[in-house]
């Protein structure tokens, strides 16, 4: 007998790049689906002053400030704008050596034409967020500002 020769079948073959470009897509939202999400804008910044030291996430720059007490002296300050979400975390805050102890150092919060508030800054105290009401850091009943923050509006 006599081998027959088949026909090859026909190869179809794609002709436009939809079906890849809809298979590209899937594993790219399979993938993003799992991947980490994004690293948090900004950078950290480490405020320190005489025995206080305060980490700062999100921050976008630091500026420099120039205050007077009405005295002929003036000091500058920083002022750090942070994005959305920035924490403010104390590593380091000494005390007064009264009895018991009391703190130094004082994050002021809005309103400030009221006398404003004021939440007291210790070694071990929750991280602080950063938002609008959060105004700066004193040093003590003196009212001298050591930093302010600015926090960006979400669309900047």
């Amino acid at each position: 007998m006599r081998s027959v020769k088949r026909p090859r079948r026909p190869v179809h073959r794609y002709k436009s790049l939809l079906f890849p470009g809809i298979a590209l897509l899937a594993v790219f939202g399979f993938w993003s689906a799992f991947a980490a999400p994004e690293q948090p804008a900004g950078e950290t910044a480490l405020f320190e002053y005489g025995g206080l030291k305060i980490e700062i996430t999100n921050v976008r720059e630091v500026e420099q400030d120039i205050c007077n007490d009405g005295g002929p002296e003036f000091w500058e300050y920083p002022v750090y704008t942070v994005y959305p979400g920035a924490v403010a975390t104390v590593r380091d805050a000494d005390m007064l050596e009264d009895s018991p102890p009391s703190p130094r150092w004082f994050f002021h919060l809005e309103p400030l034409e009221t006398g404003g508030r004021r939440l007291d800054v210790t070694d071990g105290m929750e991280p602080v967020e950063l938002t609008p009401e959060v105004v700066g850091i004193t040093d003590g009943d003196a009212g001298v500002w050591l930093a302010r923050f600015e926090v960006l509006e979400r669309n900047n």
